[in-house]
């Protein structure tokens, strides 16, 4: 009995080593579940960035920014949704995110070289 569960073990956790290899995914599940590891891991970044840009700002641009994000999300949210289908588009929320991710790291360039720039923040 031991080795059957054994067995059932070492089976389940090879099928998902082999769903971390997104460079030779078998299957559209394999795609989805890379895709989504990859826009989690944008958004982790997104995050970080954020806080990093906000601890460089004033009590006015923070609102600014706050403003521009919620905004973004907005967007983003329009644009990568179907929300009489209730879909998320991974691909395209990942894309946004990216795009969001250098438009925060231009702004923190931007802090750290020239100071930041209330106009930039929207």
């Amino acid at each position: 009995m031991t080795k059957i569960w054994m067995g059932l073990i070492m089976m389940c956790l090879s099928g998902f080593a082999f769903a971390d290899n997104c460079d030779n995914a078998r299957n559209a599940y394999d795609d989805i579940y890379c895709s989504n590891k990859i826009y989690a891991s944008a958004d982790a970044e997104l995050n970080k960035n954020y806080q990093l840009l906000r601890a460089k700002l004033s009590s006015n641009q923070k609102t600014i920014l706050k403003r521009s994000q919620v905004a973004w999300i907005k967007q983003r949210d329009a644009q990568c949704s179907d929300e009489a289908e209730r879909t998320v588009f991974v691909n395209c929320n990942l894309e946004q995110t990216q795009q969001r991710n250098a438009w925060l790291r231009e702004r923190l360039r931007e802090c750290d070289t020239v100071g930041c720039k209330s106009t930039a923040l929207n």
